[in-house]
């Protein structure tokens, strides 16, 4: 179990971040946000906003899996996280031209020899 701490270097941090979901044309965002008085999730998107404060960060990250989870479960789709933190473009469009990712599994060609059929006498 996580204890509170004095020291800022050992506390959990909650960054500012949002989940996006979709579903038939709707979307919905979880974004969490931290204040002086702890960790705020906010939901909006379908219906009126809504947001819930939480004194410590792991019950926030609990409740969240849940709603995510819940979402999921009633047809929601996960679309985007947000802020994209890769500092270079997306690599796994890049087209691979000498480069192997797994050039160990290649192999030698094998040549495939058949066993003399043995007659018995």
């Amino acid at each position: 179990m996580l204890k509170p701490s004095n020291d800022e270097t050992d506390r959990f941090r909650v960054c500012d971040a949002t989940w996006v979901f979709e579903r038939v044309g709707q979307r919905i965002e979880l974004q969490r946000r931290e204040t002086e008085n702890g960790a705020l999730l906010m939901i909006s998107g379908a219906g009126a906003p809504r947001s819930y404060q939480f004194d410590d960060e792991i019950a926030l990250v609990r409740f969240q899996n849940d709603m995510e989870a819940l979402l999921l479960k009633t047809g929601w789709s996960f679309n985007e996280f947000l802020p994209d933190r890769r500092s270079v473009a997306d690599r796994r469009t890049w087209p691979r031209l000498t480069e192997r990712r797994r050039w160990w599994t290649d192999g030698l060609l094998r040549q495939y020899i058949p066993r003399r059929s043995r007659n018995r006498r």
